[in-house]
């Protein structure tokens, strides 16, 4: 479920089940999700403070509001985000695969790499 959508459908879950089982498989998901939208942020963040210039009607403007060298940090590391987002992307399917096989055979599987948002706060 949690697969087509995100972070919402595990959230609805978590918030409405009573069963213990169901909720920490929810709790997990939600984690996972938290995780990877957290990473599309932080991404794009990076990426746009780390861009140079943007071409607009076939003119290049000026767009970095930070110095030369930080931008060019920026756009190091933004684009390392960018390849951990995609890796993280491509997980979420293979995550959902095994999360819903073990959730069939009955056992509670942990999201590698996600950070537990939901235990921590909620």
């Amino acid at each position: 479920m949690a697969l087509f959508t995100a972070f919402v459908g595990p959230a609805v879950v978590y918030a409405v089940s009573d069963d213990e089982f169901t909720r920490e498989n929810a709790r997990h998901a939600l984690n996972w999700h938290v995780t990877v939208v957290a990473l599309v942020i932080l991404t794009a963040t990076t990426v746009l403070l780390g861009a140079d210039e943007i071409t607009v009607g076939g003119a290049a403007t000026e767009l970095s509001l930070l110095p030369s060298p930080v931008d060019t940090v920026f756009t190091v590391v933004g684009l390392l985000a960018l390849l951990a987002t995609m890796v993280a992307v491509f997980a979420t399917f293979a995550y959902a695969v095994v999360a819903t096989l073990r959730a069939i055979s009955g056992s509670v599987w942990r999201y590698p790499g996600a950070i537990d948002v939901v235990g921590r706060f909620l």
